[in-house]
């Protein structure tokens, strides 16, 4: 990225997601680092099948009462959205550009129509079943005429969304983008992941040799992206910059991932690359660690593939063991969470870490933070279909 005219960094963030959830980014972060596990047992968000599910539910409270799963979704993506507008202390956005990532933004809709049909009480409009819907409402409400895009790319949709908005400020379409992601618990997406075994029945332990699958979460987070010229100009502050980002498929399976991290590997090469970086240069990565035996396996692989020997080295955390995985919303949270961690010279665990693998056998900070020098980080996410992608952030 040193060719490219502008460097693209970032000057606010917003964050909401089932960890003191309206809190504001500070609690979010102490209470990440002191290990707090915001997944509870907790009944589907439609259908009674009296049966209580391990998932990472917002906190109803904040809400009106019986909230539907699309309000629920605009709710909590206008609050983080405005929270890093907030944040960068930006008055004047009106040429900006938005970029979001969601899986569920329109089966949530279909999930209601479909019910409420069963009960001839159907309320809800096919317009809101389009996956740009969120998009659209955040741009009108915003008033945001710059490059407005939706992308859904599985569980990587937060990390493209941030990787192609700093793509768009690199090729100078224009000096702001608002980028991140959203979405919130859905019984399709529940019962599906079940049918597939993927579910934990007790605690996630990311690279644990017990784990036993990943529970499902919800949140939304956005970051405010600039040239570093825009930022500069307007004496804005920064939290870092975007070094390198890269998107790559495993072209291998509509659900599994590619058991040595093809995929994977290829775009952590790619986006490191961008700056001429050496492996050992990389201070932290926030993985992907989804808790699931054959995911966690691929990404170790993925990680001894590109660092080699520096890859014992390096600390590695899954925040999913706290924060279940939010689809979409998860690739944008890894990625705040990397910005918070060079900030804060301070690295958040990975949970429920009770005993080692031996095939997976790196730093993946076990159960307690740790004070550290963060220069560099970069975050890691997978998706089914095969969609792999890296975003790599460092000081200014």
């Amino acid at each position: 990225m040193k060719s490219l005219k502008d460097a693209v960094v970032i000057t606010g963030i917003g964050i909401i997601t089932p960890l003191k959830p309206f809190g504001g980014v500070n609690e979010f972060w102490n209470s990440l680092c002191s290990g707090e596990d915001a997944i509870k047992r907790t009944s589907l968000p439609l259908l009674d099948m009296d049966r209580k599910w391990l998932m990472a539910g917002i906190d109803q409270s904040r809400f009106q009462n019986n909230i539907s799963s699309e309000n629920k979704l605009q709710c909590i993506a206008e609050e983080a959205l405005c929270m890093a507008i907030k944040d960068a202390n930006l008055t004047e956005y009106r040429n900006a550009g938005l970029s979001l990532g969601t899986v569920l933004g329109n089966v949530l809709a279909k999930e209601k129509r479909l019910i409420e049909s069963k009960r001839q009480k159907s309320k809800c409009g096919n317009e809101r079943e389009s996956l740009s819907h969120i998009t659209t409402s955040l741009a009108v409400k915003h008033n945001l005429n710059g490059p407005t895009i939706t992308i859904s790319t599985a569980c990587t949709s937060g990390t493209d969304a941030i990787g192609i908005a700093a793509r768009k400020i690199m090729n100078g379409k224009t000096s702001i983008m608002f980028a991140g992601g959203v979405d919130v618990l859905s019984d399709f997406a529940i019962l599906g992941f079940h049918v597939l075994q993927a579910l934990t029945e007790e605690k996630v332990r990311p690279f644990d040799k017990n784990r036993s699958g990943l529970a499902l979460g919800e949140g939304a987070a956005f970051m405010v992206l600039e040239s570093e010229k825009h930022a500069i100009h307007r004496q804005a502050k920064i939290y870092g910059k975007v070094m390198g980002y890269a998107s790559r498929s495993d072209a291998n399976h509509l659900t599994g991932p590619h058991r040595e991290g093809r995929g994977l590997a290829d775009a952590i090469k790619q986006a490191i690359s961008e700056y001429n970086l050496e492996p050992h240069e990389i201070d932290y990565i926030n993985a992907h660690g989804t808790g699931t035996v054959y995911n966690d396996l691929m990404e170790t692989k993925a990680i001894k593939k590109v660092f080699g020997k520096a890859a014992h080295d390096i600390p590695i955390s899954s925040t999913k063991s706290m924060l279940g995985h939010s689809f979409g919303a998860s690739g944008a949270v890894e990625a705040i969470c990397c910005l918070l961690s060079m900030k804060n010279k301070r690295v958040p665990p990975t949970i429920n870490f009770r005993e080692k693998d031996p095939e997976c056998d790196l730093d993946y900070v076990p159960n307690v933070s740790r004070h550290h020098d963060v220069n560099t980080a970069i975050s890691l996410s997978a998706g089914f279909g095969g969609q792999n992608a890296a975003i790599l952030f460092g000081q200014t």
